[in-house]
Parts: structure tokens; C-alpha cells; sequence
């Protein structure tokens, strides 16, 4: 690897862990889990109709962690599960109104520190920046497909 894409690996992978320690920070103060953030991000921020499994495909997170998350918010009656028709057991996640609520209070202002930060780039830069990582995930991704424990370790015997 030459030095100076090793060190933009570093820098980068340092950077990427900046930006998570600021969501665990963020998180901390809210009082709930890095998942449930991301779960009430979808609900609240994004446009759509989402169940637990489109949930799980976005976050990367799994299905017991979601099913355990949207569970706790029907409990809390905070969301109802709505079958998808047609399906056999996709459940579309409907906030109640309370959900909506405690949502718009606990998620709405983070979106907007997001929104003001993001509006500090060019949309140039915002561009470039998104353009670039995503490139940068395909080939990382592409490149981990081979990457195993069983290949490390047959290459050090």
C-alpha cells in the first residue's frame, strides 16, 4: 500500500469514527440506543412507508434488534403494525399520534443540526462527498466479499 493512501485510509477511518461518536453522543443525552435513533430517524425524517425488514436493509441491523425496537414502541403505544396486503407477514410500522409526537420532539431537531451542518458545503462539495463515499462503499464492499478469517489464516501458515 503506498503511504499516502495508507494514510487517507487512516484519516478517513478516523473521521468515519468522529462522525459515530457524535450520533453516540447525541444518543446519550436522548436517553435511548444508537438503533432506536436510526429507527425514529426513518419514521420521522424520511419519506415513506417502511416495515421492520426495509428497516433492517437501510440500518444495516438485524432482525431481532428491530422486531425488539418497533416491539417496545407498540408496548409504549407509540406505533401499531398494519399487514402488508398481499404479503404473507410484512407489517408496515404506523406511528400513533403520541408516537408521532414524542418523535417530532426527540428526532426533528437533529435532523436540523444535520440539515444546517450539511448546509455548509457547497452543493459542490455535498456532491463530491456523497459521490465519492458511496464509490468508496461499492469497492469496500466488493473487496470484502473475498475477505475471510479462513483466507487470513491459510495465508499465514
Amino acid at each position: 500500500m503506498k503511504d499516502d493512501s495508507k494514510k487517507q485510509l487512516e484519516t478517513m477511518n478516523q473521521q468515519i469514527k468522529d462522525m459515530v461518536g457524535i450520533y453516540r453522543n447525541a444518543v446519550g443525552r436522548l436517553g435511548m440506543s444508537e438503533n432506536e435513533l436510526w429507527i425514529w430517524y426513518t419514521l420521522i425524517v424520511m419519506d415513506g412507508d417502511y416495515s421492520q425488514q426495509d428497516i433492517c436493509g437501510m440500518w444495516s441491523m438485524s432482525k431481532q434488534t428491530v422486531n425488539t425496537i418497533i416491539s417496545n414502541m407498540v408496548r409504549k403505544g407509540f406505533a401499531s403494525l398494519e399487514v402488508i396486503p398481499g404479503t404473507r407477514n410484512r407489517k408496515e410500522i404506523r406511528l400513533t399520534k403520541a408516537g408521532r409526537g414524542y418523535g417530532e420532539v426527540v428526532v426533528k431537531p437533529l435532523f436540523e443540526v444535520e440539515r444546517r451542518a450539511i448546509e455548509k458545503l457547497s452543493e459542490d462539495e455535498r456532491t463530491a462527498c456523497i459521490t465519492s463515499f458511496s464509490k468508496y462503499i461499492g469497492f469496500l464492499k466488493e473487496e470484502m466479499s473475498g475477505y475471510g478469517c479462513k483466507r487470513g489464516l491459510e495465508e499465514t501458515v
